[in-house]
């Protein structure tokens, strides 16, 4: 088995590449639209992995951290500068990561909870330097290294469309949204939680290939942890802001998003609403939460758990959001899949306590969140680890699209600002798919 990788034009837009690639199944996307950003480099695109991990509800994962290290243990440990040389990409549904004794009781029919592959070539393409690698294993990967650089070559057009046939509508009227927010705050006041993150879901139809309203969201959302991927009767992308976790030569890091201000084109108020997150002492202390529930759970398996940031701001093309940035040290080099899964479902998106928190969306949310809150992850032959928490998401299923909007709500929550604050994440989104 040996082990290349050869340099490639550089392309800024992937979506031929996408629609050409889907026939070989096992599509992935682990992609950046805002290399301004400094997470924001590289997009990381494969397919056919040659053995793969599914998991469903039905499914029990109490082995599934000595089945992806098996399954890692295909290919060679090597060392290498680029941020992926094959190996295990995945993803996971919100409801894998429930802790406790109990099962969601809301799932999409014929959908899987945990899906992790292992991939033996990919395109690295690198928007920061303008040029593309292509790894690649012989031997083991089910497609040659002539043929896979021949379809990334070829540069004729793939004619689909996607046409948004009917608008997105909420789920839930004004009325019920209240009555959830004030149904947490009863919660809160009795005790049971600090913070719960209630999301609402949005629902249209839609005609045509969602590749390519994952290419517009993309360019409506410069963000650097966008993703796509199939499964055997759905599609799904994402435009998330968010890293969950990531991991270099046992170095941790977590970057949760807690507080979200809009984007304006207009200067003035753009700088505004950016001055009304850098002050906002709510925000802050839901922000706060957060990053101690992390700290708690990265301490699990890690040390040395600094939080060198505390509510920083970055900014995307639709909203300003609050950030703090967390690292570690692995207490063992290799625990940090053992990490990763033990901080399943990310505590941004679930609220603190966790478990409690998660029971209680679990009563209030009438739809099911699917790989919403859920994560892309990779985990390369040399050794880096990524991941991401899929907001900003769309599932695509049987002509119906899917999208949610949430956010943290504690005891000073006003229902009005929170409703307001679902509206702004997910609103230009959603319209980006009626753009032709």
């Amino acid at each position: 088995m040996t082990f290349t990788q050869t340099s490639l034009p550089y392309i800024g837009n992937t979506t031929n590449l996408l629609l050409k690639l889907r026939k070989l199944g096992g599509l992935v996307a682990l992609e950046s639209s805002d290399k301004t950003h400094e997470n924001g480099r590289w997009s990381i695109i494969s397919a056919a992995p040659v053995d793969s991990i599914t998991l469903n509800q039905n499914n029990q994962s109490g082995n599934l951290e000595s089945r992806l290290n098996q399954l890692q243990a295909k290919l060679p440990s090597i060392k290498s500068e680029l941020p992926f040389t094959g190996g295990i990409i995945g993803q996971c549904a919100y409801d894998f990561g429930i802790p406790g004794d109990f099962k969601p009781n809301k799932a999409f029919k014929k959908q899987e909870q945990f899906v992790a592959g292992l991939y033996t070539w990919a395109y690295l393409i690198d928007h920061q330097q303008e040029i593309t690698t292509f790894v690649h294993w012989d031997h083991i990967s089910q497609h040659s290294h002539e043929e896979l650089i021949a379809i990334y070559r070829d540069t004729s057009s793939v004619n689909k469309k996607f046409n948004l046939s009917s608008p997105f509508t909420p789920l839930w009227d004004k009325d019920a949204y209240k009555e959830k927010i004030q149904a947490i705050h009863n919660y809160i006041n009795a005790g049971d939680t600090y913070q719960v993150n209630l999301t609402q879901c949005f629902k249209g139809q839609y005609q045509g290939e969602a590749i390519q309203a994952y290419d517009r969201l993309k360019q409506q959302a410069k963000v650097p942890f966008a993703c796509y991927f199939e499964g055997e009767n759905f599609q799904f992308c994402s435009a998330s802001p968010e890293l969950f976790i990531s991991a270099a030569q046992s170095n941790v890091s977590t970057k949760p998003i807690k507080g979200t201000r809009p984007r304006s084109r207009r200067a003035d108020l753009d700088e505004t609403y950016k001055q009304q997150l850098i002050e906002s002492k709510k925000d802050q202390a839901e922000n706060l939460m957060i990053v101690d529930l992390l700290r708690n759970d990265l301490s699990r398996h890690s040390s040395s758990i600094k939080v060198t940031k505390l509510f920083d701001i970055e900014s995307f093309s639709t909203v300003h959001h609050l950030v703090s940035t967390i690292n570690s040290k692995l207490k063992h080099p290799n625990d940090i899949v053992k990490l990763f899964l033990s901080a399943l479902p990310g505590g941004s998106i679930t609220g603190a306590p966790k478990k409690r928190s998660m029971e209680i969306i679990q009563e209030l949310e009438d739809q099911p969140r699917s790989f919403y809150c859920g994560s892309s992850f990779y985990w390369s032959s040399n050794q880096n680890f990524s991941s991401n928490i899929l907001i900003r998401s769309f599932l695509f299923q049987e002509g119906d699209v899917y999208c949610w909007g949430g956010g943290g709500i504690v005891a000073d929550s006003k229902w009005e600002d929170e409703y307001q604050e679902s509206l702004d994440k997910v609103s230009r989104l959603m319209e980006s798919f009626t753009e032709q």
